[in-house]
Protein backbone atom coordinates (compact mmCIF):
# COMPACT_ATOMS: atom_id res chain seq x y z
CA UNK A 1 0.00 0.00 0.00
CA UNK A 2 1.28 3.31 -0.71
CA UNK A 3 2.63 5.26 2.49
CA UNK A 4 3.26 8.59 3.17
CA UNK A 5 6.48 9.04 0.87
CA UNK A 6 4.50 7.61 -2.11
CA UNK A 7 1.19 9.69 -1.60
CA UNK A 8 3.38 13.03 -0.87
CA UNK A 9 5.34 12.47 -4.25
CA UNK A 10 2.37 11.81 -6.10
CA UNK A 11 0.09 14.35 -4.60
CA UNK A 12 3.15 16.98 -5.23
CA UNK A 13 3.49 16.12 -8.92
CA UNK A 14 -0.39 16.43 -9.29
CA UNK A 15 -0.78 19.40 -8.12
CA UNK A 16 2.05 21.17 -9.74
CA UNK A 17 0.11 19.52 -13.23
CA UNK A 18 -3.50 20.58 -12.19
CA UNK A 19 -3.88 23.08 -9.98
CA UNK A 20 -6.00 26.17 -11.16
CA UNK A 21 -7.28 23.78 -13.90
CA UNK A 22 -10.74 22.65 -14.41
CA UNK A 23 -12.01 19.02 -14.53
CA UNK A 24 -13.50 18.92 -18.12
CA UNK A 25 -14.77 15.35 -18.34
CA UNK A 26 -15.30 12.03 -16.76
CA UNK A 27 -15.36 8.46 -18.23
CA UNK A 28 -16.09 5.70 -15.80
CA UNK A 29 -14.72 2.89 -17.29
CA UNK A 30 -15.62 0.50 -14.06
CA UNK A 31 -17.74 1.65 -11.21
CA UNK A 32 -18.65 0.92 -7.73
CA UNK A 33 -15.38 2.30 -6.08
CA UNK A 34 -16.88 5.77 -6.18
CA UNK A 35 -19.17 7.89 -4.52
CA UNK A 36 -21.44 9.13 -5.50
CA UNK A 37 -21.77 5.77 -7.86
CA UNK A 38 -22.01 6.51 -11.62
CA UNK A 39 -23.61 9.30 -13.18
CA UNK A 40 -23.78 11.18 -9.84
CA UNK A 41 -20.13 10.94 -9.61
CA UNK A 42 -19.33 12.28 -13.15
CA UNK A 43 -21.72 15.26 -11.82
CA UNK A 44 -20.07 16.17 -8.93
CA UNK A 45 -16.46 16.53 -10.84
CA UNK A 46 -17.23 17.72 -14.29
CA UNK A 47 -16.85 21.64 -14.60
CA UNK A 48 -15.02 22.01 -11.18
CA UNK A 49 -12.00 24.13 -10.90
CA UNK A 50 -9.05 22.42 -8.76
CA UNK A 51 -7.94 24.66 -5.97
CA UNK A 52 -4.95 22.64 -4.65
CA UNK A 53 -4.33 18.97 -4.62
CA UNK A 54 -2.55 17.76 -1.07
CA UNK A 55 -2.11 14.49 1.38
CA UNK A 56 -3.19 14.16 4.36
CA UNK A 57 -2.22 10.49 6.23
CA UNK A 58 -2.63 8.38 3.17
CA UNK A 59 -5.11 10.65 1.31
CA UNK A 60 -5.13 12.05 -1.47
CA UNK A 61 -7.11 15.42 -0.78
CA UNK A 62 -8.13 17.61 -3.68
CA UNK A 63 -9.97 20.93 -2.65
CA UNK A 64 -11.86 22.53 -5.25
CA UNK A 65 -12.69 26.45 -5.72
CA UNK A 66 -15.85 25.99 -4.67
CA UNK A 67 -15.28 24.60 -1.76
CA UNK A 68 -15.67 20.91 -2.20
CA UNK A 69 -13.36 18.26 -1.39
CA UNK A 70 -12.66 14.90 -2.69
CA UNK A 71 -10.79 11.90 -1.05
CA UNK A 72 -8.69 9.31 -3.39
CA UNK A 73 -7.25 6.30 -0.94
CA UNK A 74 -5.17 4.00 -3.61
CA UNK A 75 -5.13 1.57 -0.78
CA UNK A 76 -2.90 -1.71 -2.19
CA UNK A 77 -2.80 -1.04 -5.84
CA UNK A 78 -4.38 2.00 -7.03
CA UNK A 79 -2.52 4.25 -9.27
CA UNK A 80 -2.90 7.63 -10.23
CA UNK A 81 -0.99 8.42 -13.85
CA UNK A 82 -1.06 11.64 -15.94
CA UNK A 83 -1.06 10.65 -19.49
CA UNK A 84 -2.03 11.74 -22.90
CA UNK A 85 -5.37 12.05 -24.59
CA UNK A 86 -6.11 9.17 -26.53
CA UNK A 87 -4.98 6.76 -24.26
CA UNK A 88 -6.39 3.15 -24.88
CA UNK A 89 -7.77 2.08 -21.53
CA UNK A 90 -6.27 -0.95 -19.81
CA UNK A 91 -7.86 -3.52 -18.23
CA UNK A 92 -7.66 -2.26 -14.38
CA UNK A 93 -8.25 1.38 -15.66
CA UNK A 94 -10.99 2.63 -13.84
CA UNK A 95 -11.30 6.16 -14.71
CA UNK A 96 -10.30 9.03 -16.89
CA UNK A 97 -10.23 12.56 -16.17
CA UNK A 98 -9.42 15.55 -18.43
CA UNK A 99 -8.90 18.79 -17.62
CA UNK A 100 -9.16 22.18 -19.38
CA UNK A 101 -5.73 23.74 -20.30
CA UNK A 102 -6.99 27.73 -21.21
CA UNK A 103 -5.58 29.81 -18.81
CA UNK A 104 -3.23 28.05 -17.02
CA UNK A 105 0.60 28.43 -16.57
CA UNK A 106 1.16 24.64 -16.08
CA UNK A 107 1.75 22.19 -19.14
CA UNK A 108 0.73 19.03 -17.94
CA UNK A 109 -0.48 16.11 -20.19
CA UNK A 110 -3.90 16.25 -20.96
CA UNK A 111 -5.20 13.17 -18.94
CA UNK A 112 -5.23 11.64 -15.40
CA UNK A 113 -5.30 7.70 -15.63
CA UNK A 114 -7.12 6.04 -12.29
CA UNK A 115 -6.41 2.49 -12.13
CA UNK A 116 -6.38 -0.37 -9.40
CA UNK A 117 -5.72 -3.91 -9.63
CA UNK A 118 -7.55 -4.99 -6.97
CA UNK A 119 -10.09 -2.75 -6.89
CA UNK A 120 -9.70 -1.41 -2.82
CA UNK A 121 -9.28 1.95 -3.50
CA UNK A 122 -11.91 4.53 -3.59
CA UNK A 123 -12.79 8.02 -4.62
CA UNK A 124 -15.16 9.99 -2.54
CA UNK A 125 -16.73 13.24 -3.10
CA UNK A 126 -17.47 15.26 0.09
CA UNK A 127 -18.87 18.99 1.17
CA UNK A 128 -15.98 21.25 3.37
CA UNK A 129 -17.82 20.26 6.51
CA UNK A 130 -18.02 15.88 6.06
CA UNK A 131 -14.19 16.34 4.83
CA UNK A 132 -12.97 18.14 7.93
CA UNK A 133 -14.86 15.51 10.31
CA UNK A 134 -12.98 12.94 8.51
CA UNK A 135 -9.65 14.83 8.32
CA UNK A 136 -9.81 15.52 11.78
CA UNK A 137 -10.05 12.11 13.03
CA UNK A 138 -6.46 10.74 11.81
CA UNK A 139 -3.65 11.62 14.22
CA UNK A 140 -0.84 14.27 13.64
CA UNK A 141 1.93 13.99 10.62
CA UNK A 142 4.89 12.91 11.70
CA UNK A 143 7.11 15.40 9.77
CA UNK A 144 4.83 18.14 11.08
CA UNK A 145 5.46 17.90 14.93
CA UNK A 146 8.52 17.73 17.30
CA UNK A 147 10.30 14.35 18.07
CA UNK A 148 9.00 14.89 21.68
CA UNK A 149 5.71 15.32 20.75
CA UNK A 150 6.04 12.25 18.31
CA UNK A 151 7.56 10.02 21.48
CA UNK A 152 4.74 11.29 23.73
CA UNK A 153 2.05 9.63 21.68
CA UNK A 154 3.60 6.22 22.04
CA UNK A 155 3.26 5.79 25.51
CA UNK A 156 -0.28 4.15 25.87
CA UNK A 157 -2.04 1.69 25.85
CA UNK A 158 0.94 0.04 27.05
CA UNK A 159 0.27 -3.30 26.18
CA UNK A 160 0.19 -2.28 22.53
CA UNK A 161 3.24 -3.50 20.84
CA UNK A 162 5.12 -0.67 19.10
CA UNK A 163 4.53 -1.62 15.39
CA UNK A 164 0.90 -1.66 15.67
CA UNK A 165 1.24 1.57 16.97
CA UNK A 166 3.05 2.87 14.64
CA UNK A 167 0.25 1.97 12.17
CA UNK A 168 -2.57 3.08 14.39
CA UNK A 169 -3.13 6.29 11.86
CA UNK A 170 -5.35 8.06 14.84
CA UNK A 171 -1.79 7.78 16.37
CA UNK A 172 0.33 9.09 14.13
CA UNK A 173 -0.97 9.20 10.22
CA UNK A 174 0.71 8.17 7.14
CA UNK A 175 3.02 5.66 8.25
CA UNK A 176 2.48 1.57 7.06
CA UNK A 177 3.99 -1.06 6.91
CA UNK A 178 7.48 -0.41 4.96
CA UNK A 179 8.42 2.32 7.01
CA UNK A 180 7.13 1.18 10.19
CA UNK A 181 9.66 -2.28 9.94
CA UNK A 182 12.44 0.30 8.39
CA UNK A 183 12.13 2.67 11.00
CA UNK A 184 12.26 -0.29 14.03
CA UNK A 185 14.93 -2.05 12.40
CA UNK A 186 16.89 1.51 11.93
CA UNK A 187 16.10 2.32 16.27
CA UNK A 188 17.18 -1.17 17.57
CA UNK A 189 13.56 -1.83 18.79
CA UNK A 190 11.95 -5.36 18.11
CA UNK A 191 8.06 -4.53 16.72
CA UNK A 192 6.74 -6.71 19.38
CA UNK A 193 7.59 -4.63 22.06
CA UNK A 194 5.01 -3.53 24.18
CA UNK A 195 5.08 0.62 24.61
CA UNK A 196 5.10 -0.19 28.40
CA UNK A 197 8.28 -1.39 27.92
CA UNK A 198 9.72 0.89 26.06
CA UNK A 199 12.44 3.96 27.73
CA UNK A 200 11.96 7.53 26.74
CA UNK A 201 15.08 7.53 24.86
CA UNK A 202 13.64 4.66 22.78
CA UNK A 203 10.58 6.12 21.67
CA UNK A 204 12.92 9.13 21.05
CA UNK A 205 15.18 7.09 18.78
CA UNK A 206 12.33 5.44 16.41
CA UNK A 207 10.75 9.20 16.33
CA UNK A 208 13.99 10.45 15.01
CA UNK A 209 14.47 7.22 12.69
CA UNK A 210 10.63 7.84 10.70
CA UNK A 211 11.15 11.17 10.31
CA UNK A 212 14.44 10.43 9.04
CA UNK A 213 13.19 7.75 6.69
CA UNK A 214 10.16 9.22 5.32
CA UNK A 215 12.30 12.52 4.30
CA UNK A 216 14.76 10.24 2.88
CA UNK A 217 12.24 8.06 0.76
CA UNK A 218 10.21 11.38 -0.12
CA UNK A 219 13.34 12.70 -1.96
CA UNK A 220 13.78 8.97 -3.39
CA UNK A 221 9.93 8.96 -4.54
CA UNK A 222 8.86 6.34 -2.62
CA UNK A 223 9.25 2.64 -2.44
CA UNK A 224 7.99 0.29 -5.67
CA UNK A 225 8.08 -2.87 -3.74
CA UNK A 226 4.97 -4.18 -5.50
CA UNK A 227 2.29 -1.76 -7.47
CA UNK A 228 3.66 1.44 -6.95
CA UNK A 229 4.32 4.40 -9.34
CA UNK A 230 4.20 8.01 -9.23
CA UNK A 231 1.97 10.02 -11.35
CA UNK A 232 4.41 10.27 -14.47
CA UNK A 233 4.18 6.57 -14.51
CA UNK A 234 7.59 6.10 -12.42
CA UNK A 235 8.98 3.65 -10.06
CA UNK A 236 10.29 5.17 -7.07
CA UNK A 237 13.97 4.57 -6.19
CA UNK A 238 13.70 3.72 -2.24
CA UNK A 239 13.67 -0.16 -2.94
CA UNK A 240 17.25 -0.26 -3.08
CA UNK A 241 17.68 1.15 0.52
CA UNK A 242 15.08 -1.06 2.36
CA UNK A 243 17.66 -2.72 4.55
CA UNK A 244 14.68 -5.37 6.37
CA UNK A 245 11.15 -4.90 5.03
CA UNK A 246 10.47 -8.06 2.15
CA UNK A 247 14.10 -9.76 3.02
CA UNK A 248 12.80 -12.66 5.31
CA UNK A 249 15.79 -15.10 5.29
CA UNK A 250 17.78 -12.81 3.95
CA UNK A 251 21.20 -12.04 6.03
CA UNK A 252 21.03 -8.99 8.17
CA UNK A 253 22.68 -5.64 6.79
CA UNK A 254 24.48 -5.03 10.25
CA UNK A 255 25.42 -8.38 11.67
CA UNK A 256 24.28 -11.02 9.04
CA UNK A 257 21.85 -12.90 10.84
CA UNK A 258 18.79 -14.09 9.05
CA UNK A 259 16.07 -11.79 9.13
CA UNK A 260 12.92 -13.21 11.04
CA UNK A 261 9.46 -12.97 9.07
CA UNK A 262 6.31 -13.13 11.85
CA UNK A 263 2.79 -11.72 11.23
CA UNK A 264 1.40 -8.62 13.98
CA UNK A 265 -1.68 -7.07 13.21
CA UNK A 266 -2.55 -9.02 9.89
CA UNK A 267 0.55 -7.81 8.25
CA UNK A 268 4.02 -9.39 7.29
CA UNK A 269 6.69 -7.80 9.72
CA UNK A 270 10.54 -8.18 9.44
CA UNK A 271 13.15 -7.60 11.90
CA UNK A 272 16.46 -8.78 12.82
CA UNK A 273 16.52 -11.14 16.31
CA UNK A 274 19.73 -9.55 16.60
CA UNK A 275 20.16 -6.16 16.43
CA UNK A 276 16.78 -5.50 17.35
CA UNK A 277 15.97 -6.06 21.26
Amino acid sequence: MPELPEVETITRQLDEALAGKRIESVELLRSGREEPVGKKFVACLTGKKIKKIERRAKLVVWRFADGSVMFTHLKMTGRLVLADKGIKPGKHDRAIFGFSVRGTKNAARDVLVWSDVRQFGFMKCLSADEARKVLDAYGPEPLEISVKEFADRLLKPKTRKVKVALMDQSTIAGIGNIYADEALFRAGIRPTRPLGKLTAKERSEIAKQVQKLLKLSIKHRGTSANDYVDASGKQGNFLKLLQVYGKGGEKCVKCGTPIKRIVIGQRGTHYCPRCQK
